[in-house]
Formats: structure tokens, sequence, C-alpha cells
């Protein structure tokens, strides 16, 4: 169960068409679950997405086209790049996250209010080693090892299942400096389409689950 990295290269290769937020999509539950009947345990997966991959979706294309112009040739835009007021429409599903080295670390600095609607708390100031259930942590603390190992934007579909349901979304990891050789923070966009409802029931399932164990 794992993400493939994403080198350097892939970022010009997939950068796509400029695209406006807001606009809904589907989103594919395939992945590497299974078959047959589900597992008590929670499953997570995330599956890697290339930057031009038509399944993603137009608010994850808008963040990342953002992300190309205001990076203006450089690794990665500053964090002074960015404007709230520009991305509005994404506010809710945005999550700026302080990356801290030896060790490596995550820290959510900010964590939009549609994020506590999923998960059922406060995101702000936890680590990502801190998110429920430990295996979504953990999952997540790797993408963001990838992203900053591969200095280049991520996509990928996450999935998760649970022993009565099952349901996926769609991130967006994007890389911020500010001396335009380090990577000091992430940005990072999600995208729920029509499954948030859903969506939280499935982590909230897991969380109980794993409580259990």
């Amino acid at each position: 169960m794992g993400a493939t990295s994403a080198g350097a290269a892939q970022v010009e290769a997939g950068k796509p068409e400029a695209a406006k937020p807001g606009q809904p999509g589907a989103i594919r539950l395939d992945g590497h679950f299974g078959r047959g009947r589900r597992a008590a345990a929670p499953q997570l997966d995330a599956m890697q997405l290339r930057l031009d991959d038509p399944d993603l979706d137009a608010d994850l294309k808008f963040a990342l086209d953002y992300w190309f112009r205001k990076r203006a040739g450089r690794l990665a835009p500053s964090r002074a790049d960015i404007d709230p007021v520009e991305i509005a429409p994404l506010l809710p599903r945005v999550m700026l996250v302080d990356v801290s080295l030896d060790p490596v670390d995550f820290r959510f600095r900010l964590a939009g209010t549609g994020l506590f609607k999923i998960h059922g708390a406060e995101l702000t100031n936890k680590r990502a080693l801190d998110l429920e259930p430990p295996a979504y942590g953990a999952l997540i603390h790797r993408l963001y090892c990838d992203a900053l190992s591969g200095r280049a934007p991520m996509a990928h579909r996450l999935l998760i299942e649970c022993e009565t349901r099952r349901s996926a979304f769609l991130r967006i990891i994007l890389p911020l400096s500010e001396d335009g050789a380090t990577i000091n923070r992430l940005l990072t966009v999600e995208s729920y389409a029509d499954a948030a409802q859903d969506l939280r029931d499935c982590f909230e399932e897991a969380r109980l689950s794993a409580s259990r164990s």
C-alpha cells in the first residue's frame, strides 16, 4: 500500500490549463483495496495522479495553475506570494503546513473550516502524525515526506475503507519556499465533490474502529 513519488520533471510536463474553482467532479473509488468482504480494521491508501490527469478536478487544477503563476520560474512560491483573496473559494479546504527538519515533521499552521467538518476536530497546531485514525496520520506524514523530497507538486486520490462503508477524495500538495532553495511550508487543497458527508461518516467510523483496536 503506498503512493509513488514524482520527480520534478513531471511538474512542467503536467502543467494544466487554467481552471476556475468550484466546478464539481466525480471521484472514482478504484484503488488497491481488496475485493469482497470489507475488513473490520480501517484501510487507507493513496494513489498518485499525474498533474495532467483528467480526474484532477477544477478546484485542484485551479490551485495548481495558481501555484505555477506565483512560482514565476523559482523552485516554489513563498508564503507571501499566496493571497487568500485570490483563492477564496478554496480556503475552507486549504491547509498550510509548517515543515521542520532534523527530524522531519509537519505541523498545521492553518486548517480551513471544511477540514473540521470532515475530520470532526480542529487541526490547527496539530502534527500530521496526530491525525486520526493513526494509519491516516502515518499516510499523510509519508506523502508530505514524498513532496518534500520531490520538491514538486503532488496530487493523490486518497481512499478510506471501513467495515460498513468506503469513500475517497482528491488532494494536492504544493510546496512553498522562502529562500528559493529549501521547502519550508506545504500548501494543500482537498476536494470532496459530493462525497463530503459520506467521507465524514467514514472517518468517524475509522476513528472509532481504531480506538477499539
